[in-house]
C-alpha cells in the first residue's frame, strides 16, 4: 500500500511503500501525511497544499 510522505523542510511530497523515507531533495527525514494515499491523490492542486501546511504546522 502507498503511502504520502512530505518534507518538513521543502515540502516535496513522495508516494512510497516503506514505513521512512527521506526527502531527495534535501535529504531530510520526511513525514506521513495525515490522510491515506487514495484519498490524497482526488484533491485538487488547492486540497494538497491545505495537506501538506496543515501537516507541517502540526509539527511546531
Amino acid at each position: 500500500m502507498l503511502k504520502v510522505y512530505i518534507c518538513p523542510k521543502c515540502k516535496a511530497v513522495r508516494y512510497v511503500s516503506k514505513y521512512k523515507t527521506q526527502c531527495y531533495k534535501c535529504n531530510v527525514e520526511m513525514i506521513l501525511a495525515s490522510i491515506p494515499y487514495e484519498e490524497y491523490i482526488i484533491l485538487d492542486t488547492v486540497g494538497r497544499n491545505s495537506i501538506i501546511q496543515g501537516d507541517i504546522a502540526k509539527l511546531i
